[in-house]
């Protein structure tokens, strides 16, 4: 469920703003309701169910990276940074650049319903577009949803019977894709679409007045308020003052137990436009712990933190009589918080934090552990999450709470304004105004919740728990196969040779259909099919010139692997030879890609005569010794790879001993 925090309206003398007039807050407070919306509160004000039975996107991070096509759809908002993908609005495929019909697909993805600041990375499928599979198949045109942006040129110019000029998705980010199918890069046909985004850069900063990016809670949520797709509301219905000391709270840097800072709270994420704006604005609340006040027709931003208080209610404010309520029911009653977040280190999607169960609280509990689920979808630092969830915990076991029918003097009050209790015959303690409306009679009726600031307290050597790899489970993926761990050519050994013989590791799939041999001889620019179907881990290749050597794995959906390459290495660059006392010195340029040599020596200039000496060197210059003086020899160099592959030769050099 989501965090229990709440969003709080409050009817003052019937005034209520245009800006929830039309809406189901404004409904309520028309009829003089003093509500509050939250986790546990939803028997009061149910958040609407998504329009989408079949694709459940109020759960964290469900659906947010996936692609999908339907006739009616809502689209998605993007605050601060995050994995996003989105409705398809558009498939075609057309003849491509080989002649093959239906070989280029294209298709077109709305990533948000409003401008962004930036389209990153692009994922195809659990492949980035970068990917070497990829390589001159794919093309992705970026449209940041601009309010005034043009159509997609490349559209125009390939299918402009289908995509024209009018088609030009104003104010709505998107991609444009373009991909060349082939079975290698794309067994499965066209993949999921997704990206990392830099949501809305359209939000007012009130304490600047500039507008652009930010992932702060509170302006994100001032952002929302006033959107066409949001509340609606104008700027004059926004209280500047508690936005800007929200704003701050949420930029204060808080110590992690990595050992670095970061800004208390942020919101990053994706929400549909389906969850309705109740559950939208409940989910900005929670990233920051706080409230939203609708009082007097004005929206009250708050962040979570420890209230000062603004006045002392005692004895003599009381119209009526008092009712305490000193203990929360069992029922609602938790020692324990389990939350779920999203994860950028795990693909951006929802990840267990570390669970938080407080051994003082659960032996007040009599020994039973209770745990609070919890969900913020819009949290990204695990470090975050877990301070939220110390939070909820912490309000969850000050269990005072007060109907405390107050005079006219408590008008001065808000919902979410501190208070000191200092009744008679009882110690007085901190709480915070959860509800407030006024009597027919006459006064205020306001409902308190026992607070103190050691709920927002933290120290994040103490506090913060290590978050450690929670279990993911594997499941089956005939798509995807590792390229084989590593290739080796049998060295030759003489000056001729009439064949290679190469191998290479196995690849443990259970879906592996066979490997695919390639090979390059030199000289030739493209490389040349050898065995298309082994299923051996071996081969010999018949040849007599330098040749490099390639393989890759197959699974039995089609889908390959990369290349696993034994390439041919460089020459010897400039070699020469000089004589020294009882022999001769050979230098020369080293390669960089070779690990030794082969030096081949001959008493004349005839490298059908040579001899390979067993010294391999792997380094120059190398020294040949044991000559006697006026010793001629002739010298040939071929280098060696890692793999074991061979270069041609670099010589003949020639030198006399000493």
């Amino acid at each position: 469920m989501p965090a229990a925090v709440p969003i709080i309206a409050v009817v003052a003398a019937g005034a209520v703003s245009a800006a929830v007039g039309g809406g189901i807050i404004g409904a309520l407070a028309a009829a003089g309701a003093a509500i509050v919306v939250s986790a546990i509160g939803r028997s009061v004000l149910p958040a609407p169910k998504p329009r989408l039975p079949a694709l459940n996107l109020a759960a964290p991070g469900a659906g947010r990276t996936q692609s999908l096509r339907q006739p009616i759809t809502e689209h998605r908002i993007v605050l601060g940074r995050a994995k996003v993908s989105g409705p398809i609005v558009f498939l075609h495929s057309a003849t491509d650049d080989e002649g093959r019909e239906f070989g280029f697909f294209h298709m077109v993805v709305v990533l948000a319903a409003h401008r962004v600041r930036a389209i990153g990375e692009v994922f195809l499928g659990d492949k980035p577009e970068t990917d070497a599979s990829f390589a001159g198949l794919v093309r992705i045109e970026r449209h940041l949803g601009d309010p005034d942006q043009a159509a997609d040129a490349n559209l125009l110019a390939e299918i402009p019977e289908k995509w024209t000029a009018a088609h030009r998705g104003r104010g709505r980010a998107y991609l444009a894709v373009r991909l060349k199918l082939k079975n290698a890069a794309f067994p499965s046909g066209p993949p999921n679409v997704s990206a990392i985004v830099d949501g809305a850069d359209t939000i007012l900063d009130p304490r600047t007045g500039a507008t652009g990016w930010t992932d702060n809670a509170a302006l994100c949520l001032a952002w929302y308020l006033t959107a066409p797709f949001g509340w609606k509301a104008a700027w004059d219905d926004i209280d500047l003052p508690s936005l800007i000391a929200a704003a701050n709270i949420c930029d204060e840097l808080v110590g992690t137990r990595a050992g670095v800072h970061e800004r208390r709270y942020t919101v990053n994420g994706t929400l549909s436009l389906a969850e309705g704006k109740i559950e939208i604005t409940r989910k900005l609340v929670a990233a920051m712990a706080g409230a939203l006040v609708v009082s007097g027709g004005r929206f009250f931003i708050h962040a979570g933190a420890p209230a000062l208080p603004a006045a002392t209610l005692r004895g003599d404010d009381l119209r009526g009589d008092v009712t305490i309520a000193s203990a929360r029911p069992r029922r609602d009653l938790f020692n324990g918080v389990r939350a779920v977040y999203v994860d950028p280190a795990k693909n951006w999607q929802p990840t267990d934090a570390p669970p938080l169960l407080a051994s003082n609280y659960v032996a007040e509990d009599g020994g039973e552990a209770i745990f609070r689920d919890l969900e913020f979808p819009l949290t990204t630092s695990v470090s975050t999450v877990q301070r939220l969830m110390k939070i909820e915990l912490e309000r969850n076991r000050r269990q005072r709470s007060v109907a405390f029918p107050a005079r006219l003097s408590a008008l001065r009050l808000r919902p979410w304004d501190g208070v000191t209790v200092a009744l008679d015959r009882m110690p007085s303690f901190p709480a915070r105004v959860t509800g407030w409306s006024l009597a027919p009679e006459g006064g205020v009726d306001l409902a308190l919740a026992e607070e103190d600031p050691a709920v927002w307290d933290w120290d994040a050597a103490v506090d913060e728990r290590e978050a450690g790899d929670s279990p993911s489970v594997v499941l089956p993926n005939p798509g995807v196969i590792a390229a084989p761990a590593s290739i080796a050519v049998a060295m030759p050994q003489g000056v001729a040779f009439a064949a290679l013989a190469v191998s290479w590791d196995a690849v443990g799939s259970a879906y592996l259909a066979g490997y695919e041999l390639e090979v390059q001889p030199q000289g030739n620019v493209l490389w040349q099919g050898f065995a298309a179907g082994l299923s051996a881990t071996n081969a010999t290749l018949p040849t007599s010139v330098p040749t490099a050597l390639r393989v890759r794995a197959r699974s039995t959906s089609g889908a390959v692997s990369g290349w696993r390459t034994a390439g041919i290495p460089a020459l010897v660059a400039s070699p020469s030879a000089d004589g020294i006392a009882g022999g001769i010195r050979i230098d020369g340029g080293f390669p960089g890609d070779a690990v030794k040599l082969q030096v081949f020596e001959a008493t004349s200039d005839d490298l059908a005569a040579a001899v390979k000496l067993p010294d391999e060197p792997t380094a120059l210059p190398f020294d040949r010794t044991g000559l006697g003086t006026g010793d001629e020899r002739w010298y040939w160099l071929r280098s060696v790879s890692a793999e074991g592959n061979v270069s041609g030769f670099a010589g003949p050099v020639t030198a006399v001993a000493l």
